[in-house]
């Protein structure tokens, strides 16, 4: 997490806003998997380096592999075909293969997904808070380490700043 323009405040009460707030949130590989196989039963999705994601089908892995860009869209990120495998070939991906939209969380207002990125066996969700919902000195570290390792871990985003 990156706060810019963070302004200092100390009376009457103390307190750090900040103007943006920028967050990188790593999603593991396992839960790309997941959120690609509930949109698209039978496909195994995994990070494949060179900013591209790859794509199979569960029941015949060996007969090849297709290629995907990720892509922001308004509320979901879209997987856009790029090329198919098959074998020791790599041709076109053709017209028919239709992106795979993989629908994201509800951000916290006035938070925006700015670029997805993979990554060696992960996915890193790139966002901006062009103004953060609270003061950064009020939420507690514990509950916003929590809050970033839930969003992280599970691709949902939980209430910031509650405690159970």
């Amino acid at each position: 997490m990156i706060a810019e323009d963070v302004r200092l405040r100390s009376l009457p009460t103390p307190a750090a806003i900040p103007a943006r707030v920028g967050l990188q949130i790593a999603v593991s590989a396992d839960v790309l998997r997941e959120r690609v196989a509930a949109v698209r039963p039978g496909i195994v999705a995994s990070p494949a380096g060179n900013g591209l994601l790859r794509i199979h089908w569960a029941k015949h892995p060996r007969w090849g592999h297709l290629t995907l860009r990720p892509q922001v869209a308004d509320d979901a990120v879209l997987l856009l075909p790029q090329t198919l495998h098959i074998g020791q070939k790599e041709l076109r991906a053709p017209k028919r293969f239709r992106p795979i939209e993989v629908p994201l969380p509800e951000l916290p207002p006035g938070t925006r997904l700015t670029k997805v990125e993979p990554r060696h066996d992960e996915l890193v969700l790139h966002a901006v808070a062009e103004e953060w919902p609270d003061r950064l000195s009020r939420i507690p570290l514990a509950d916003l380490l929590s809050w970033l390792t839930t969003a992280a871990m599970t691709l949902t985003l939980p209430k910031l700043g509650t405690r159970p």
